[in-house]
C-alpha cells in the first residue's frame, strides 16, 4: 500500500501506550520489543512466556515495566479453538517480538486495560511512521494479544504486512474463510526495535499521563 493509503486506514496518528515509569528509558534508548529488553537485561526467557505479572526489567539503568499477558491467558482452556499453528506458549513468544500501536479509537479500549498502572500515550505521525518503518509494520483486524470472551481465530496469517495492498489486508480473512466481510485495522505492530533518534522524528507529542 502507499503512504496515503496507510494514513487513510489508520488515521493521521498511531498511538503507543506505556507505563509512565518507562518514559525515561524510552526517550534515552528508544522503543524496544520485550524480547530485546529481556535479552539486554540477561533475563530468563521463561519470565516472559504467558506472564501473569507486569514484570519489571532494568536495562541500561532504566526501568522497563512490561504488560502482563492476562488477556491472552483468558484463552488457556480454549487454545485449540482459536490458535492455528501455535501453542499458547509460542503465540505468547511471537507477541513479545513486536511493539504494538493503535489508532486513536482502538487505543482508548487498550488504555482501559491497565487498571491502576499509570500510563502515558505517545502519539506518532502515521505518515512518517509508514515512511520509516513500513517494511517492518504489520496490520491486524483484532487485538492479537487478547483471548477474552469467544476468542477470534488467529495464526501467523492474521498479520498482513503494510507492504501488501489495502485489498490484501481487507480481504485476508475473507479469502481463507475466517470472515464474511472486509476487515478494518484493529492493531498495528512493528517487528523491530525503534531507536531513540527514529522515535523522536516520529513523535507528535507525549500525551498526558493517565
Amino acid at each position: 500500500m502507499t503512504e496515503d493509503e496507510f494514513v487513510a486506514l489508520v488515521g493521521g496518528s498511531v498511538w503507543h501506550i506505556t507505563a509512565t515509569e518507562n518514559l525515561a528509558g524510552i526517550m534515552a534508548h528508544g522503543l524496544k520489543r520485550p524480547s530485546t529488553l529481556l535479552r539486554e537485561a540477561r533475563g530468563n526467557e521463561e519470565l516472559l512466556i504467558l506472564r501473569r505479572d507486569r514484570i519489571c526489567l532494568v536495562v541500561n539503568g532504566y526501568t522497563a515495566r512490561l504488560n502482563n499477558q492476562e488477556a491472552l491467558r483468558n484463552g488457556m482452556k480454549s487454545a485449540a479453538t482459536f490458535l492455528d499453528g501455535h501453542t499458547m506458549e509460542s503465540w505468547s513468544a511471537q507477541l513479545d517480538g513486536r511493539i504494538f500501536f493503535w489508532s486513536r479509537k482502538k487505543g482508548l479500549a487498550f488504555e482501559g486495560s491497565h487498571g491502576d498502572l499509570q500510563t502515558t500515550k505517545l502519539e506518532l505521525d502515521a505518515r512518517r511512521f509508514f515512511r520509516e518503518l513500513g517494511p517492518h509494520v504489520d496490520l491486524a483486524p483484532i487485538n492479537t494479544g487478547s483471548a477474552k470472551r469467544k476468542a477470534t481465530r488467529r495464526g501467523d496469517w492474521i498479520y498482513v504486512p503494510a507492504t501488501k495492498t489495502v485489498e490484501e489486508f481487507r480481504h485476508n480473512r475473507v479469502r481463507i474463510g475466517e470472515a464474511k466481510s472486509p476487515d478494518d485495522v484493529g492493531e498495528i505492530s512493528v517487528r523491530t526495535d525503534i531507536p531513540s533518534a527514529t522515535l523522536k522524528r516520529l513523535l507528535v507529542q507525549q500525551a498526558a499521563s493517565v
